[in-house]
């Protein structure tokens, strides 16, 4: 049997990517990291001061790049961050749903508005852009690549207050699975990357605390936290040909704690 020439499966030239959340952490990291592979990218957050340093970024690798304040659960804001990318810099083939918040409580105490709020970045967002993107890869009759950004507690029991979080993921994870059954026919790839915690702005202060720390450590067997440039071979690996077969899994990226 004769195997192709395999060396540029993950290269990325004559893509555009959008990713949400990129303004900081995960996002910026998974933005710059698809620029570093040849895409050109959209980068969607709340914060445009942020999102315009990491576009800047970009550009200054000789790739095309446009950043866009969005708050990824509006509707409206989502459309119109959609179809801009589309107009500036083309089309879009890799969409990465990163945008993310945790605001904990246990959960006999936890309000409505906190459940709300987290459900409304961390799933609606997703799915808005999910469904935006999408239809744009349809009527392109285009191939695509979708990657959601899930969690290890949208999967195990956490003990962090984190009720709203981990509902919130949980729904990621069997979206994902349901859109890729459903736009396989398109040839419109949906995976999700589920991390463990890494070394992000949304956990700054929980690391100030010694005992969530040891805590944090003692599931997972690497014995450390994630690294935000160890997100970048993951999301380059589903975005790429490389994952060409690949579509409705859940990539854990967590130094095995799922394992335990």
């Amino acid at each position: 049997m004769i195997i192709g020439d395999l060396k540029n499966i993950f290269n990325l030239e004559g893509k555009t990517a959008l990713v949400t959340g990129a303004g900081q952490g995960l996002g910026g990291a998974i933005a710059e990291g698809f620029a570093q592979f040849g895409a050109d990218v959209a980068v969607v957050d709340i914060n445009p001061t942020t999102a315009e340093e990491v576009s800047e970024a970009i550009r200054g690798m000789g790739r095309k790049s446009i950043s866009i304040k969005c708050d990824v659960s509006n509707e409206e804001q989502v459309k119109s961050t959609v179809e801009k990318t589309i107009k500036e810099l083309g089309k879009i083939d890799v969409l990465a749903a990163v945008a993310g918040i945790g605001d904990r409580a246990m959960a006999e105490d936890m309000t409505m508005l906190q459940w709300d709020r987290v459900l409304a970045i961390n799933l609606r967002g997703v799915w808005l852009f999910d469904q935006g993107v999408g239809k744009h890869l349809i009527s392109r009759k285009a191939s695509g690549s979708i990657i959601n950004m899930a969690s290890i507690a949208g999967q195990v029991g956490v003990k962090t207050g984190n009720a709203n979080y981990c509902a919130s993921k949980g729904g990621v994870i069997a979206l994902t699975r349901l859109l890729a059954v459903e736009w396989a026919k398109y040839n419109i790839r949906v995976n999700a990357l589920a991390p463990v915690q890494f070394k992000t702005p949304l956990i700054k202060k929980l690391l100030e605390n010694p005992k969530t720390v040891d805590y944090f450590l003692s599931y997972i067997p690497m014995g450390r936290f994630g690294e935000v440039n160890e997100i970048v071979g993951p999301s380059v690996f589903l975005a790429s040909d490389a994952a060409s077969m690949v579509t409705g899994i859940v990539l854990n990226v967590d130094g095995g704690m799922t394992a335990m």
